[in-house]
């Protein structure tokens, strides 16, 4: 399945234009320094994946191109997809048997240099670890067998002895926990918090930047979000990030403003938000996703490649996937991939088909769809929009002067002029409906002037 989304049809007529100037043998007119935004080309991996829940991507095979895995809480199965190299998946089921699969993550468990698996099972009350024997045939083995209704699980070196521990956070049992191994896959139990009402997600990263591992945690009710201060000793103090935020779904850390400390992001209904460290742990709260309702995942990158970071997070009863773009000084826009994703469930960010920029993951609950959007590259679409010219016959049809209306309308757009950009946009439309019948088809005149209505759409 391949759907071009409204929100990046802004991209494709930039790459239209071009492509037609490039075929007439014009001269291109220079791209400003205004940034625009990303086209977003949707693929679903899989839309039969019940209750898909979690999703991430990892080289599982270690062939060299990413993979997705993904956590599906109907089917009650984790499940990889293999990439052949040119982003057809292949499913390959690691467990078929794990009651209401929440969670999913990978990496290497067992030191063995393969990728192993890790996942939570909210009615199985289990946090479980899959080894990967190098062939990608998994062996399941249980970390916790009684962690009750667990949404979330995590891996790191929490103790800093060169082996992945895991951490879990227990909806039940109002627990953060991790386990330590000791180097041999052997797991011992370390509860963090028992007193962590409703626990709802967990991560681990150098929050204090003094070279250990601590803990985060979202709380659905009562704790809000909350780091545990790792002493290196793995003596863990807690410190609230906001202990009056309820309903918190989801908590993620990065270095969001750029300053060289770790910030903290979380989501809850209300909304998204993250806190900017001052560098001494004192967090500071500024809402991005206020209008943002039920964020059941949140997540972070650049996506834009513009070099800061960016803020990615799903609406789950508002079935949106979505990400704010971060102008550089921490002013965010919100830019939505997908307003039709079902019960969107979780959100990921990596390079899924090397062609170095970021795409999007997304698991939608109620939709069964494991879907990435693939972050499309200009020369690529370049390419494909002048086969397409000639595919839809176009050619003939398109003179220098809607060539020119074109440009024009990229100049406006790049100079923040808006309201030029639709006027000369809906005069390029109507310049096209004129020509139906003489120099244009009308199925191939209504197939381009609904493409830039669009545009207009999203401009306005």
């Amino acid at each position: 399945m391949r759907r071009i989304k409204n929100k990046g049809k802004l991209l494709l007529l930039v790459m239209l234009s071009l492509a037609l100037v490039l075929f007439q043998g014009m001269t291109t007119v220079a791209k400003s320094e205004a940034h625009i935004q990303p086209l977003w080309i949707e693929h679903t991996i899989d839309g039969d994946s019940l209750g898909a829940y979690s999703v991430y991507a990892t080289d599982v095979d270690s062939d060299g191109d990413m993979d997705v895995l993904g956590a599906s809480f109907q089917d009650n199965e984790i499940t990889w997809w293999e990439n052949d190299g040119d982003e057809n998946f292949i499913e390959h089921t690691i467990d078929s048997n794990f009651l209401c699969a929440a969670s999913v993550y990978a990496t290497d468990i067992d030191g063995d240099g393969d990728m192993d698996v890790l996942g939570a099972s909210f009615r199985k009350n289990k946090i479980t670890w899959w080894e990967n024997d190098g062939n990608e045939n998994f062996t399941e083995h249980t970390i916790d067998g009684d962690f009750r209704y667990t949404y979330s699980a995590y891996a790191a070196d929490v103790d800093s002895d060169g082996d992945v521990d895991v951490l879990g956070a227990s909806f039940r049992d109002n627990e953060i926990t991790w386990w330590e191994n000791d180097g041999d896959e052997n797991f011992t139990e370390h509860t963090i918090d028992s007193d962590f009402v409703y626990a709802r997600s967990v991560y681990a990263a150098d929050v204090d930047s003094d070279g250990d591992v601590d803990v985060l945690g979202a709380s659905y009710w009562g704790c809000g979000i909350t780091w545990w201060e790792n002493d290196g000793d793995e003596n863990f103090t807690e410190h609230a990030v906001n202990s009056d935020l309820q309903y918190a779904y989801s908590v993620y850390a990065t270095d969001i403003d750029g300053d060289g400390d770790t910030d903290v992001l979380g989501g809850s209904y209300y909304g998204i938000i993250w806190w900017q460290n001052d560098g001494d742990e004192n967090f500071t709260e500024n809402a991005i996703g206020s209008d943002f309702w039920d964020v059941n995942s949140v997540y972070a990158a650049d996506v834009d490649g513009d070099g800061d970071v960016d803020v990615l997070g799903v609406a789950y009863w508002d079935n949106y996937i979505t990400w704010w773009e971060n102008d550089g000084d921490e002013n965010f826009t919100k830019h939505t991939i997908d307003s039709d994703f079902l019960c969107a469930a979780s959100v990921y960010a990596t390079d899924i088909d090397s062609d170095g920029d970021v795409d999007i993951l997304g698991a939608s609950s109620q939709g069964n769809e494991i879907t990435w959007w693939e972050n499309a590259n200009i020369v690529d679409m370049i390419n494909d929009v002048i086969e397409s010219i000639e595919e839809l016959g176009l050619r003939e049809g398109i003179n220098n002067s809607l060539i020119s209306k074109l440009d024009n309308s990229i100049k406006a757009i790049e100079k923040g002029q808006s309201n030029t950009a639709v006027n000369i946009l809906n005069a390029f439309n109507n310049h096209v409906e004129a020509q139906i019948g003489k120099d244009i088809s009308d199925e191939n005149a209504n197939i381009l002037i609904n493409d830039v209505q669009s545009i207009i759409d999203n401009i306005n």
